[in-house]
């Protein structure tokens, strides 16, 4: 009897990224395990957690709070995985995301395993997120931005110390897009290979039937819907500056509606608002008065299910997508593939899919009435721009397809590291 090729997914809240790829490893029959905090039950994979045993300390060095809240998942998953080394567990390859700190010590408990990681995010500290946006910083956060920046970039440097260790003993790197490679430092590009994640185009498509009920009354395809998506509604995504856009959009579109999707009290990956008001209060005070009398055309719809996302995203006509210099999220992709008109931000990584005036249109992210023009633009000449959803979702199928493309690229890379 041939042993199964065992292969070990590290990931604090797995399935994660990998929820596509475990699925294909466990129907293609190898033995398949999972280290999260949290149990997760899934057909045919074996789930191992851990719990944290100790708590972060007080008083400690501002530079090594995160490197010691890291090494406190490190040090829980440690105790877990040696347990299962002494229950004879030895996995061919480990499949892990070092965000949380637990991949840190696979290689010395499994020193002959394989180890595949996933690379999300190494933070720059110059001309990327934390230096992008100073008027966030001192407008509306009521920070000195010099201080700001100097105490984020030692803080930074000190966060990518884990990565960078589990980078260099790593056997085989990946990541989702080629800006995300381009951050890491040139000595170790070299090792990593760029493969996304995935769109399953065969559920993200579009529908022209598709109808959805807001308040009473029915929306379609035909209707002029502008959206914008965000898990939360934070300046990273842009959402300061598409507010600044909407009083000029509903004014000049007046038989047109705005659907912003993302969770309001959540403060998303930039700095928290000081006081009790959240981002949504705030950028949507400064336009309130603004709107008067077309506020029943913006509509915020909180976090929703997956099934009302994708409605939204087939019934959308021109989708937003803003991004700090940050990682790329799969809204804007899967918004594509279901066959929106995207007006992107011309900032890295949405300059690696979009392509102006091919598959959508790119705008400067400050530019809030550049936005608003190109909104007017693509609806008042609807059939004109049609071109341009049908080339992103061509795109989508042909770069980021999650089965035929994506798929068999990541199974490839895991093949060679099984080899």
């Amino acid at each position: 009897m041939v042993n199964k090729k065992k292969i070990l997914f590290v990931h604090q809240n797995f399935p994660g990224q990998y929820k596509h790829i475990y699925k294909s490893l466990v129907k293609k029959g190898f033995d398949v395990h999972s280290l999260s905090i949290k149990k997760y039950n899934g057909d045919g994979i074996n789930n191992h957690y851990y719990e944290l045993l100790s708590l972060s300390s007080e008083n400690i060095n501002q530079w090594a709070q995160e490197f010691e809240a890291k090494m406190i998942r490190a040090d829980s998953a440690l105790k877990k995985c040696l347990q299962m080394r002494d229950d004879g567990f030895y996995p061919d390859l480990i499949i892990g995301h070092p965000g949380w700190g637990e991949t840190f010590f696979m290689k010395e408990v499994w020193p002959e395993s394989k180890l595949l990681t996933y690379v999300e995010f190494y933070y720059k500290t110059i001309n990327c997120d934390i230096d992008f946006d100073k008027a966030v910083i001192e407008d509306d956060l009521n920070l000195d931005f010099d201080k700001f920046y100097e105490f984020n970039k030692y803080k930074l440097a000190a966060r990518n110390s884990p990565f960078l260790s589990t980078y260099a003993l790593s056997d085989y790197l990946v990541s989702p897009t080629q800006f995300q490679k381009n951050l890491v430092p040139k000595s170790l590009r070299g090792n990593i290979e760029v493969i996304h994640d995935g769109i399953d185009t065969n559920i993200l498509k579009p529908d022209p039937k598709v109808k959805v009920l807001v308040n009473g009354k029915k929306y379609s395809k035909s209707d002029k819907i502008i959206t914008y998506v965000s898990r939360s509604l934070d300046p990273y995504r842009g959402f300061h500056i598409f507010m600044k856009a909407i009083p000029k959009i509903l004014k000049e579109n007046p038989d047109a509606s705005i659907f912003i999707v993302g969770d309001d009290k959540t403060h998303g990956y930039g700095a928290k608002p000081k006081g009790d008001r959240n981002y949504k209060e705030i950028y949507y005070s400064k336009i309130k008065d603004q709107i008067k009398g077309d506020e029943d055309r913006l509509f915020f719809f909180g976090q929703v299910q997956y099934d009302l996302f994708i409605k939204l995203m087939q019934i959308s006509s021109v989708h937003i997508y803003l991004s700090y210099p940050f990682v790329l999220s799969w809204s804007m992709l899967e918004a594509m593939s279901c066959g929106a008109t995207i007006i992107g931000s011309n900032t890295g990584p949405v300059t690696e899919v979009i392509d102006d005036n091919i598959n959508g249109l790119l705008v400067d992210f400050f530019d809030h009435n550049g936005i608003s023009d190109n909104v007017s633009k693509v609806l008042k000449n609807r059939d004109k721009y049609k071109n341009l959803s049908t080339s992103a979702r061509q795109t989508i199928i042909e770069k980021y397809d999650l089965k035929k493309v994506v798929l068999p690229l990541h199974l490839d890379l895991i093949n060679r590291a099984l080899k």
